[in-house]
């Protein structure tokens, strides 16, 4: 049998789909690696933005406005609100939908260093404040309306 002038030959047929059999299932693991690396960062939460938080505090409910600024996984802000002189987050961090971060807070002077940690689902934040010697604080963000 010919083809174009050429004889077939089915061990040069063989090679040639094993040869394309190779570079497709490298070409797919290579896109398989590149989906897992970029999933993550897809799937990440993205909380930049005002937020409307109540913290449930020992004494009540302390409501605060919070301001988030994201870049990747890292997350710092500032919060407003009447019961503190100053009050900021830094260490923050979101992976996933977990939102964990230190919130820095001065009362008369005195700097008080709290963990958080919260659960994001859409535009809602639900978490726990731990306070040095009291334990947790439930607390809730809604994002504001833009």
């Amino acid at each position: 049998m010919y083809s174009l002038g050429t004889e077939f030959c089915p061990n040069e047929t063989n090679q040639v789909h094993n040869m394309t059999k190779k570079i497709i299932t490298i070409a797919g693991i290579a896109l398989l690696a590149l989906a897992v690396q970029v999933a993550p960062a897809m799937a990440q939460a993205n909380i930049a933005g005002t937020w409307t938080l109540t913290l449930e505090g020992p004494e009540g409910p302390v409501d605060a406005q919070v301001v988030l600024a994201q870049a990747g996984m890292d997350v710092t802000g500032t919060i407003e609100m009447d019961q503190v002189d100053e009050a900021s987050i830094s260490d923050g961090m979101i992976h996933d939908s977990t939102f964990t971060f230190m919130l820095v807070i001065y009362v008369q002077g005195q700097e008080i260093a709290l963990e958080g940690t919260g659960e994001v689902t859409d535009d809602t934040i639900a978490g726990e404040l731990f306070v040095p010697d009291f334990g947790g604080f439930p607390f809730s963000a809604v994002r504001a309306a833009s």
